[in-house]
């Protein structure tokens, strides 16, 4: 229960209905209570030589306390009802920005399909137990003491009798509200494992027939779903036994009433009305002891969800800000230095994937990064936009420190195209133009002409306006490769970074792009990594990394004169297109 105290200030923000809904629930509850009185005193009066209009002034009055109680109980479920659904609205968008907030480490080892079944199973039980849940338990609390206050007021020792199954009432709700909640746990972590699955499955859906393995995919959801099912079914039991306990207390709670009560009748201690509406009176405890059960399935469920919930919120950015400094982003030329900059990945201190990296690169050049596999390339430009941060050393763009600029400042000046590439399931002009400052349609036709992308376009039946199907799965991968350039282009960043982003384009087209970016930005800084030597030649300055480490730096002449690691590179390369050339 402590965990649901984190809702409070979401709580707060819509007091004035829930205030309004308490009110209400106080009335509806008085007005239900105060009816029965005229059934007692109709009886009554039937039960001598009566006058009619009494009898209709009382059956009268007992109706309109009934739809009294009717009216306020529509009112408590506009204000408390319509409250949860605008603190459902509020957790759901708290929800969402917090995720956009967390750093890619998170995201390397969180599933998707579990952060999807906690911002929609989880938030909906708790959204169950801030309207239904607050709201009986509410009613449920006010029923019973005003049932309670009127029953004794008949008669304390009736009372006293219809109260014999509490003690054991309580302890029950206990015992077995501790079990729903361990249930409800697994179940929902259950939802999460089935929401994974289906989620990667559909997104590998074409590995998935490429192998023809369905049937084994369909086995793997089939034994999560039976598993499901299987604690689905056995916290139903518990429920279907705890409500059927409790309606069985309930009825046994009446055998006394009738007995000793009769008994009062007899002796001419109490009237017939007097009983009857003693009977009502325990009769309307009925639902209230009933829904304690219900109540407390609804709070255990939505504590369990307010856990798992408040492992993603208690998990907080790890890229911090230092004291930050106003930036006209306009006015940056983009000069970048790296000054002994040292990075390993959390739990990896022994083994940096980068040393004492110290790097001036001037505004609006062109520099390439190359080196093999494992190098560090991509960590390295990965530190730029603030991905990761350094664990030594210091990164700056126009000597500030990168740190003191607002992370969305200095991601606005930076482009950047990874390796993976990723294209939204929306047209294809929106997707170059995805955030994109300038929303004129000329920007994205100009970026996708830098990116080779343009006449590929036009071949299109519905062109710039082609909805791409999920990743872009009806553009070939050169082609995705040149959308992901063509949106980097058309954000006009001071610094472009392009990550291996020509692998799937043949040499002429590259050529073709390399040439166009020259000419078309020459006052943009352009960080190219790459693992052909045709790409990087013709760049102003080529950097070659080894475990880390800077181990070479130079123009595409100097490199091959000195006779090291790049010219070895170099020369595989060539001898490889020779081989490919005979072949």
């Amino acid at each position: 229960m402590k965990n649901l105290l984190s809702l409070k200030p979401y709580l707060s923000r819509y007091k004035k209905n829930l205030l309004s809904g308490f009110f209400f629930i106080i009335l509806t509850n008085l007005f239900a209570v105060i009816a029965p009185k005229y059934i007692g005193l109709a009886i009554d009066t039937m039960s001598r030589p009566f006058v009619l209009v009494e009898v209709l002034r009382d059956t009268g009055l007992y109706f309109l306390f009934a739809l009294l109680s009717g009216y306020f109980l529509f009112l408590v479920r506009q204000n408390i009802i319509v409250a949860s659904r605008h603190i459902e609205f509020d957790l759901k968008n708290d929800y969402y920005q917090h995720l956009q907030s967390l750093p890619r480490r998170f995201y390397n080892t969180t599933s998707t399909g579990e952060l999807i079944s906690r911002g929609t199973n989880d938030l909906n039980a708790i959204r169950e137990f801030l309207g239904p849940g607050i709201m009986y338990s509410l009613n449920t609390l006010f029923r019973l003491v005003f049932a309670l206050v009127a029953m004794v007021a008949i008669s304390p020792k009736l009372t006293l009798f219809a109260l014999l199954p509490a003690p054991i009432l309580s302890y029950s709700v206990y015992k077995i509200g501790s079990s729903m909640q361990k249930r409800s746990k697994s179940i929902q972590e259950s939802y999460a494992a089935i929401t994974n699955l289906v989620q990667e499955n559909l997104s590998g859906i074409r590995v998935v027939k490429s192998y023809t393995r369905e049937s084994f995919e369909i086995e793997r959801f089939a034994s999560l779903n039976k598993e499901y099912y299987r604690k689905n079914l056995s916290l139903g039991k518990l429920q279907a036994l705890f409500f059927a306990f409790l309606t069985s207390m309930t009825a046994f709670s009446l055998i006394p009433v009738v007995w000793v009560g009769g008994i009062n009748v007899i002796e001419g201690s109490m009237t017939v009305g007097g009983i009857a509406e003693f009977i009502v009176y325990v009769s309307m405890l009925s639902w209230p002891i009933i829904s304690i059960g219900w109540v407390t399935s609804i709070i255990q469920r939505a504590a369990s969800a307010q856990v798992r919930l408040n492992e993603i919120f208690s998990i907080k950015p790890d890229i911090s800000e230092l004291k930050r400094e106003y930036v006209d982003i306009n006015s940056f030329p983009a000069a970048l230095s790296f000054r002994n900059v040292r990075f390993h990945y959390p739990g990896h201190e022994k083994n940096p994937v980068l040393n004492n990296i110290t790097l001036n690169i001037a505004a609006g050049s062109k520099v390439a990064i190359v080196g093999a596999t494992g190098s560090g390339k991509t960590t390295l430009v990965n530190l730029i936009p603030r991905l990761y941060l350094p664990v030594e050393g210091s990164i700056l763009l126009d000597g500030l420190n990168i740190q003191s600029i607002p992370i969305t400042t200095l991601r606005e000046l930076v482009g950047f195209v990874p390796q993976v590439n990723f294209l939204f399931s929306d047209t294809i002009a929106h997707n170059i133009n995805w955030g994109s400052r300038d929303e004129e349609a000329e920007s994205v036709i100009d970026a996708s002409r830098i990116a080779m992308l343009h006449d590929d376009i036009e071949d299109f039946p519905d062109g710039f306006e082609t909805m791409l199907g999920e990743k872009g799965i009806n553009l070939s991968g050169g082609q995705k490769q040149r959308a992901c350039i063509a949106r980097a282009i058309a954000w006009k960043p001071r610094l472009l970074i392009l990550d291996d982003a020509l692998s799937a384009v043949d040499t002429d087209t590259e050529a073709r792009i390399f040439e166009a970016l020259l000419q078309k930005l020459p006052n943009t800084t352009i960080l190219l990594i790459s693992h052909r030597i045709s790409t990087v030649k013709n760049c102003d300055r080529i950097v070659v990394l080894k475990e880390g480490a800077i181990v070479e730096s130079g123009t595409h002449e100097e490199l091959l004169q000195q006779k090291h690691l790049y010219a070895e590179l170099y020369k595989q390369q060539l001898l490889e297109e020779e081989i490919l050339s005979i072949a």
